[in-house]
């Protein structure tokens, strides 16, 4: 009996301890990968691709999945449980927790459909591939999850005693749907279609059918196909981290729900609240790991990175608001902006700006301050 009770002691232990410092980590790492992925796909060679459009939602509501299900398992680390027994905050934070789970998922898999509509050899299944699309699947999604779960506000209860978290359902019925929601709609589903269609992709690829549709400009195109190589790339790899992480928390709920019904002694709950709380952070990793995985595998990600990271750092701190200058389009498609006035100085400063991705660059200054002056 003491070695139980001992092993429960200790259960508990770590079960706070990974509460407070691994979901913190998690918090922390997940936000800022998330915040830096948006930072990279919102550039303009980028947004060009209905794919970013899906990435960029799915790094959005994974900042917000992430701090709904992990800064209440932070602060009960600490002791503070009033998030989990408060009823309108408890189930407010939930539904926002599984709203935001679904549209993430959701989200991979649109970008999934995408790579394979723009790579289809079908002119009409091409054109598909398109921005509009993106929002208008997004959106469907978002009001199917919004429907699905809008249960949380009648069947979630705060305070329940002898479950993971005390914000949880207190009839068997509600447990039933939720339960099997998660898997099915979160988890098995999305599941199947991201394969379904990444393998379908990889058909498409083989047969060297590569069909960018957003832009016909020849000159353009070379740059979109890379941009299509890359996306491709970094969706395939995330979709397989996606499935291996999430496949723990679809064995959970299942193991969960056909066990509803048994009655369980204190250790049975102190050994499952340990693992629970580890399969949650196995979870969030899904989520969380988006931007470290594109840097990794994406040389074109990794280029914008570097070169937004430079921009920043270096060449943007010497841009200076001016008029009467000069704005020449060179060959290249690059503006060769030079010399000019802020109404009380002169500027021999010359800048290069590309269009193409709204970067601006150092070049040589002029030998003299001019404004109003001609370009020859």
């Amino acid at each position: 009996m003491s070695t139980d009770v001992n092993l429960i002691s200790s259960l508990k232990y770590l079960t706070i301890q990974i509460n407070r410092h691994g979901a913190l980590i998690m918090i922390l790492f997940g936000t800022i990968g998330n915040l830096l992925n948006l930072f990279v796909l919102n550039d303009r060679s980028f947004r060009e691709s209905p794919c970013t459009t899906y990435l960029r939602w799915s790094s959005i509501t994974s900042i917000l999945f992430i701090w709904s299900g992990l800064l209440t398992r932070v602060l009960e680390g600490y002791g503070i449980n009033w998030p989990n027994q408060y009823p309108p905050l408890c189930k407010i934070r939930l539904f926002i927790l599984m709203i935001c789970w679904s549209v993430a998922t959701w989200a991979f898999v649109g970008a999934t459909m995408d790579r394979y509509l723009c790579s289809n050899s079908s002119v009409i299944r091409r054109l598909k591939s398109t921005n509009r699309t993106a929002k208008r699947f997004l959106l469907l999604f978002l009001i199917i999850s919004i429907f699905l779960f809008v249960q949380i506000f009648y069947c979630y209860k705060a305070s329940v005693p002898n479950v993971p978290v005390a914000c949880y359902t207190e009839t068997l019925a509600c447990q039933m749907y939720n339960d099997w929601t998660n898997i099915l709609y979160n988890i098995l589903i999305p599941s199947i279609f991201m394969a379904i269609f990444g393998i379908l992709t990889i058909i498409n690829v083989r047969k060297r059918i590569i069909h960018p549709t957003q832009n016909r400009n020849t000159n353009v195109q070379p740059r979109l196909k890379k941009i299509d190589r890359n996306l491709r790339k970094i969706l395939f790899v995330q979709i397989l981290v996606l499935l291996v992480l999430n496949l723990p928390i679809g064995l959970q709920r299942f193991y969960a729900n056909v066990t509803s019904y048994v009655e369980k002694s204190t250790l049975r709950v102190a050994i499952e609240n340990f693992i629970y709380s580890i399969i949650v952070l196995i979870r969030f990793i899904a989520y969380s790991i988006s931007f470290y995985l594109y840097f990794l595998t994406g040389s074109m990600y990794r280029e914008t990175f570097k070169r937004k990271i430079r921009w920043i750092t270096t060449e943007n701190t010497s841009i200076i608001a001016r008029s009467y200058h000069t704005a020449s389009v060179l060959g290249n498609g690059q503006v060769l902006v030079a010399g000019g006035s802020n109404g009380i100085i002169r500027f021999n400063i010359t800048k290069l700006f590309d269009p193409s991705s709204g970067i601006w660059m150092n070049t040589e200054n002029m030998n003299s301050a001019q404004e109003r002056h001609t370009v020859l």
